[in-house]
Order: C-alpha cells, then sequence, then structure tokens
C-alpha cells in the first residue's frame, strides 16, 4: 500500500470516529420517548454525514451496546446501564489467546479487590431472585458431581454476585469471570473440596440470605482465595482448589 492510499484509510477512520463521537453524544436528543432513532438516511442529513460513515458509526455504538439495531424495527437507544463500560469483546479475545499469563492475573486482581465489595452491597440490595440465583450457584457448587459441573457452578456464582450489585460498573464486570474453557476434566468423579473452601461458601451464603455486608465481604474474600490465580499459577477448573490459596 503507498503512502497516500494509506493516509487516505487514516483520514476515513479518523471520521468514522468522529461521526461515532458526535452520534453518541447527540442520541439521547435525537430518540423518541421510546428510544426509537429516526431513519438512517434522515439521521445522516441531521448529522451531516453520509450513509457509508453513518452505518460505520452505528456499527461501532452496536458493538458496544449503545444501540440495537433490528429488520422491520430499525434502530433505537438502549438503556444506558447497558452500554458497554468494559469492552467484553476486548477481553475474550485476549483470554481466548492465552498468550499473556500476566493478563489474567492481572484480571484476577481487580476482582479480589472489586468482587468482595459488590458482595457487601449485594447483601444490602439485591432482589430476591438476585439473592436466588446466587444461593441456587453455591448451592450447585457444594454438590456438584462431576468436575465439569462443578467448574459451571464456580463461574456461574460470581457472575451472579457481579451481575446482583446495583454499581453500574460492578454489574459489567462479569465479562471479568474467565469462561468455562475447553480443558475442563470431564471425569465424572465428584471434585474434592476442602474445608476453608466449603465454610467460605456457607459464610458467603449465610452473608446474602440474612443481609450481611460485612460477612458477604469476608466470604468472597475467602472463596477468591480459592478459586483466583495469583502470579505464577492459572485459573483452571479442577477439583481440588486448594493450591491457589
Amino acid at each position: 500500500m503507498n503512502g497516500d492510499a494509506h493516509a487516505g484509510l487514516e483520514a476515513l477512520e479518523r471520521q468514522t470516529h468522529a461521526a461515532a463521537d458526535r452520534l453518541a453524544r447527540q442520541i439521547p436528543a435525537m430518540c423518541d420517548a421510546n428510544g426509537a432513532l429516526p431513519p438512517q438516511g434522515i439521521l445522516a442529513q441531521e448529522l451531516g454525514v453520509s450513509r457509508t460513515l453513518l452505518r460505520e458509526a452505528v456499527n461501532q455504538l452496536v458493538a458496544r451496546g449503545v444501540v440495537d439495531v433490528r429488520t422491520r424495527v430499525g434502530s433505537r437507544v438502549l438503556d444506558e446501564r447497558q452500554w458497554q463500560i468494559v469492552d467484553r469483546h476486548v477481553v475474550a479475545w485476549r483470554l481466548a489467546r492465552a498468550t499473556d499469563p500476566s493478563f489474567v492475573v492481572d484480571l484476577a486482581e481487580i476482582l479480589r479487590v472489586l468482587e468482595p465489595v459488590a458482595a457487601a452491597e449485594v447483601a444490602r440490595h439485591a432482589s430476591p431472585r438476585q439473592r436466588a440465583r446466587i444461593m441456587v450457584a453455591s448451592a450447585a457448587r457444594l454438590v456438584s458431581t462431576s468436575l465439569a459441573g462443578y467448574a459451571a457452578a464456580r463461574r456461574e456464582l460470581h457472575v451472579a454476585i457481579l451481575a446482583a450489585s446495583p454499581n453500574q460498573f460492578l454489574q459489567q464486570l462479569t465479562c471479568l469471570v474467565p469462561p468455562l474453557g475447553e480443558t475442563v476434566d470431564p471425569d465424572p468423579g465428584a471434585p474434592e473440596m476442602a474445608d476453608g473452601e466449603r465454610q467460605a461458601l456457607a459464610l458467603l451464603e449465610a452473608a446474602i440470605r440474612n443481609g450481611n455486608p460485612v460477612a458477604a465481604h469476608e466470604g468472597v474474600e475467602r472463596l477468591n482465595g480459592w478459586d483466583l490465580p495469583r502470579a505464577g499459577n492459572t485459573y483452571v477448573h479442577r477439583g481440588s482448589v486448594g493450591a491457589s490459596a
């Protein structure tokens, strides 16, 4: 690619990002009470951009959870709480590549600090349905009869805690919980759980049930001692989980 062509592509990319920024800033004034946006032709005219450029801008907004586009329905602005503060796609790609062990450890450190805070807020403010989801995940983890079932319940527990937080940022940290990998041992044998792990689960369950934020904070801190990797370790789904504490 020659210099002129490269410069042209860079200029187009800058225009696209500028259009997306303009669109994002002007969305509240351009949608109706139900969040519906005008047809793209009208939208492009009002923004002073071409339809092609507008399409690129809208695609960026769709990828970030700001706008939803559906055939025969049109475009609408989603609730601001659904807008992606953390780019879950980039997080997933980095985890899938698995080329940087420190990335997983860095994610774990974020969860180690913030998930106990989320748990305390959940103990105070969670709805009955949110509490039930956490309790079910915890119970499933305790009674799992396979390593795969244990791994799924363990992940669901952390996701349920973060998703129940009233804090918009903490809600979006669910994407930092590593997904189930293809390396989960399919062995049907029940996983071995240390007493410390069971005690942490019992403490967390009681705290969520009784609305005790201090105990909920402590329960998740203890649990993450078993669940989250530290430097030199990896996040693995195994039956014996005491090694990471």
